[in-house]
């Protein structure tokens, strides 16, 4: 163990990572609790049951990563083993010292990556909540025993296996195979390299249509749009690593002034000596850096998205709906005096309150605002957050307007008859409106011709709510609207200043009146759902994301690592052929910039083509928060990124002795 640390570093440096990670984003929530964050209705619980659930998938990339690692390690170490049983050590002997390297790596590995974990434990909740919104002064310092017991049990099964597969893997070596593992090359057949023209070409076609599709499906549907167009740059970037390093070395040696100068012819064969395995090897890293780079961005932009204008999201203290059809119109003639009925006494906790009725007319569609016609054959292409044109657009009488305003203190708004205004409450649907405004349209309503009055978009919101889309609301002359078909009742109230208990006690009320067709917004509730969604978002893609990250930097330093252990000898080859020192470091720069560099300039190709054609219709996003976002991912990303690459480099030249 104290011989081969430095090779172990990037291995115990990663699993610590690793265990860091998985203990933070299973410790949330734990978080939740010390910040105080009330959860009636235990949207923090499922977000925190996602992570958890999504740990597994954690634990199986990480456990593909420590498999490929030993075999990388293990292959380092063949020539080891190979003397060893060449002194008479029996295999169980080999198999019970890596059962006992295993052990200590993985309880150092664990210990410290617990300990690294429950500090990041602690950013992780200040970022917790700034994202929810509380004051800092309720922070404490916590200690997540489920979080523990998660990493111990994960990784402990996870160490098992590793064990299991050195054993199987170093019974399948011969002594010979042990002996001379430095001294074998792959051996690339004529007929393969024949067809890497064939795959260069069929990569180019899978990695241009994977951009055609996200171009095309973004505007209807993201995930579709992911699913499929991801999967095909997926396809298009193993075909190019499996063509791009043959046809790179054939061009290199066809180029005679590059091949004959300096060390070249070297540094040529290096690259030609294992193709299929670094082939594969920097497909799978090209393909997890553009999964970690993309989640790190989408994840916390959709968290944003989520979030925006949820300043207008809860204009009141709560708000009660009732939809007609969802109880056959039983509550439709006096849904306020159903309610008190069935037991829900408002006056309890209010004595301020408002109810009134949204409205609808099939004549008048989401098309209205949109400005999209209705073609007669075909389908009408949509994009993301385009409506759908088959949506009655909702209609409010006037003096309703105003008694919603009211209720939140704010001047009335005159209408004159003959004249419509539009109002809407958050930004997705702001250009669309500001759009209607530059170029109105007349409102026929029955046999009534209405016009857009002067100052007629109005930004208002009259009602909570936990998904902040919006598709307008038209505001209308009262008697019009009364004579439209009601769509919705809604009732708005602020709790009295006599109320000072939590919200269970309404909720308590609530579930008790058992109530169909209604439903009800607290603004606490609406404001911690919106939260939720937003912390499940923003740390699912930067969990993820940064699982891909690690697993791709050490997946890729520890084959450059064990590469350089083979290529030792060739190394003191060169030096007794006069080789200098500078031209062997500068041969090993251009090396790990190739097989650091393709792989990123890849990635981040396909990462700015897929986050700009989703960003896209992130209508109303400030691009301030857009470029912290995009800032955020980018630099977390190539800071990891470099760290592998530099260690990579000093630990190669340690190993070559071209210090």
């Amino acid at each position: 163990m104290k011989k081969s640390a430095k090779d172990y570093f990037i291995y115990f440096f990663t699993l610590m990572l690793s265990v860091g990670l998985f203990y933070s984003f299973n410790s949330i929530s734990t978080q939740f609790a010390s910040l105080g964050l009330e959860d009636n209705l235990n949207y923090l619980a499922f977000s925190s049951s996602v992570l958890t659930a999504f740990s597994v998938l954690v634990c199986i990339i990480m456990g593909a990563l420590v498999v490929y690692a030993n075999r990388f390690l293990l292959r380092r170490r063949k020539k080891e083993m190979g003397i060893y049983a060449t002194l008479g050590l029996k295999r169980s002997d080999l198999n019970r010292i890596l059962m006992r390297e295993t052990l200590c790596i993985g309880v150092f590995s664990l210990a410290a990556g617990i300990v690294l974990g429950i500090f990041g434990a602690q950013i992780l909740s200040l970022a917790t909540a700034k994202l929810v919104g509380i004051e800092l002064s309720n922070y404490k310092f916590m200690i997540s025993f489920k979080g523990i017991v998660l990493s111990i049990l994960f990784f402990g099964i996870l160490f098992i296996f590793v064990h299991l597969f050195n054993v199987k893997e170093l019974k399948k070596m011969s002594l010979l195979e042990m002996l001379y593992a430095d001294k074998k090359n792959e051996e690339v057949s004529e007929e393969k390299g024949a067809i890497s023209a064939l795959l260069a070409v069929l990569s180019l076609v899978f990695i241009l249509g994977g951009y055609g599709v996200l171009t095309v499906l973004s505007g209807s549907t993201a995930f579709k749009a992911l699913a499929w167009g991801g999967t095909l740059l997926i396809v298009g970037t193993i075909l190019f690593f499996m063509a791009a390093l043959r046809i790179a070395a054939k061009v290199m040696k066809k180029n005679k002034r590059y091949y004959y100068r300096g060390i070249n012819i070297f540094t040529t064969s290096q690259f030609s000596a294992r193709l299929k395995t670094e082939g594969r090897s920097l497909a799978m890293t090209a393909i997890l850096l553009y999964l970690s780079l993309s989640l790190t961005i989408l994840g916390p932009g959709i968290g944003k998205f989520v979030m925006n204008g949820v300043e207008n999201a809860t204009p009141y203290d709560g708000t009660i709906y009732y939809a007609p059809m969802a109880d056959e119109g039983k509550a439709a003639s006096d849904p306020m005096k159903y309610l008190r009925a069935s037991g829900f006494e408002l006056q309890h906790f209010s004595n301020e309150y408002e109810g009134f009725w949204i409205y609808e007319t099939p004549d008048v569609t989401t098309e209205f605002l949109s400005g999209e016609e209705k073609k007669s054959s075909g389908t009408q292409e949509q994009d993301y957050y385009s409506y759908d044109i088959s949506n009655p657009l909702t209609v409010i009488g006037v003096d309703d307007y105003n008694r919603m305003l009211a209720l939140q203190g704010i001047e009335p708004v005159r209408l004159a008859e003959g004249k419509f205004a539009i109002s809407y409450a958050f930004p997705p649907i702001e250009e669309t409106v500001k759009a209607f405004e530059k170029n109105p349209k007349p409102l026929n309503l029955g046999n009534n011709m209405l016009t857009l009055a002067e100052n007629g978009i109005l930004h208002h919101a009259l009602e909570n709510k936990n998904v902040l889309t919006d598709e307008g609301l038209l505001v209308v002359p009262q008697h019009l609207a009364e004579s439209l078909t009601p769509q919705r009742w809604i009732l708005n109230f602020n709790f009295s200043s006599e109320y000072k208990e939590s919200d269970r006690d309404i909720y308590a009320e609530w579930w008790n009146a058992d109530l169909n067709g209604y439903g009800m917004w607290l603004k606490q509730e609406a404001l911690v759902s919106l939260s939720a969604d937003n912390l499940l978002m923003t740390y699912l893609g930067i969990y993820l994301g940064i699982t891909f990250l690690i697993t791709s930097g050490a997946v890729l330093a520890l084959q450059q690592l064990s590469q350089s252990s083979d290529n030792r000898k060739r190394y003191q080859l060169l030096r007794k052929l006069g080789v200098s020192r500078k031209d062997m470091k500068r041969s090993l720069r251009k090396q790990l910039r190739v097989y650091f560099g393709i792989p990123l300039i890849l990635a981040v190709l396909h990462s700015i083509v897929t986050v700009f054609m989703i960003f896209r219709y992130f209508q109303g996003l400030d691009m301030a928060v857009i470029v912290s976002v995009v800032g955020f991912g980018v630099l977390m990303v190539f800071a990891v990124y470099t760290v592998y690459f530099i260690t990579t480099y000093l630990g190669s030249r340690r190993i070559l002795q071209v210090l």
